[in-house]
């Protein structure tokens, strides 16, 4: 067995490199940072400084061999040049929506209630609410965002919707879709089957998200116990 790169890796492998993938990423401090790991289910405990570090920490797990699901229950302790009133954070987050040419950002309402951003109101496409989220969560002082941004219907027939995720999934580059099978029904497509890894999970979901009518995505896919994982 390859030690850096086994077929299939241990739970304490996986552990290992997690902490290693933590400890070396510039942008997060892993100091307060607990790593245990079950089944190929990777839980993250302990607290970060920012919103924007917990994201992070979390994205970091995508790019581990062997690991099937996360668990993050990563607390945000802000520090105190980072302690904004809700009034500010609501401004400032405002203000970098109505910036951000991507975003329509007259179409969304924000608010703050203890740190908690709260993003509401309607756009076209899941992409937007997305990046509105992702905006938000890079500002110091944000402790959670809670994106109720609804997207405006689009009519689009179950089998024309179903067939348009399927052609997404199959011609995305760095995703073996021949395990996914999707249903589609009233605008929410479900994805169900098996993939090679867990950074395909996410691939899969974004892939289908970006199919123009759909509502909702339900992600049912799974990642095999003896799931190769890429080469090094």
């Amino acid at each position: 067995m390859n030690p850096m790169n086994p077929v299939n890796p241990s739970d304490q492998w996986i552990a290992r490199a997690v902490a290693d993938e933590l400890e070396w990423a510039p942008h997060i401090d892993a100091a307060h940072v607990e790593v245990r790991v079950q089944d190929g289910i990777v839980h993250l405990a302990g607290h970060v400084r920012s919103l924007a570090e917990r994201t992070a920490a979390e994205r970091t797990l995508h790019h581990v061999a062997g690991v099937r699901g996360t668990e993050v229950a990563l607390e945000v302790r802000r520090p105190a040049a980072h302690l904004h009133s809700d009034a500010e954070l609501a401004r400032r987050a405002a203000d970098v929506l109505d910036w951000d040419a991507r975003i329509p950002g007259n179409d969304i309402v924000v608010r703050v209630e203890h740190g908690i951003v709260i993003l509401d109101g309607v756009v076209d496409w899941h992409w937007q609410r997305a990046d509105a989220a992702a905006v938000v969560h890079r500002l110091a002082g944000v402790v959670a965002v809670d994106n109720r941004i609804r997207l405006r219907e689009a009519v689009a027939a179950p089998g024309d919707l179903r067939e348009r995720v399927l052609r997404a999934l199959h011609r995305h580059a760095e995703l073996d879709a021949t395990g996914i099978t999707v249903e589609a029904r009233d605008g929410t497509v479900t994805l169900s089957g098996t993939v090679p890894g867990f950074s395909q999970r996410r691939i899969a979901e974004n892939a289908a998200w970006a199919v123009h009518g759909v509502g909702d995505v339900i992600d049912r896919l799974a990642v095999p116990h003896n799931a190769r994982p890429p080469a090094a």
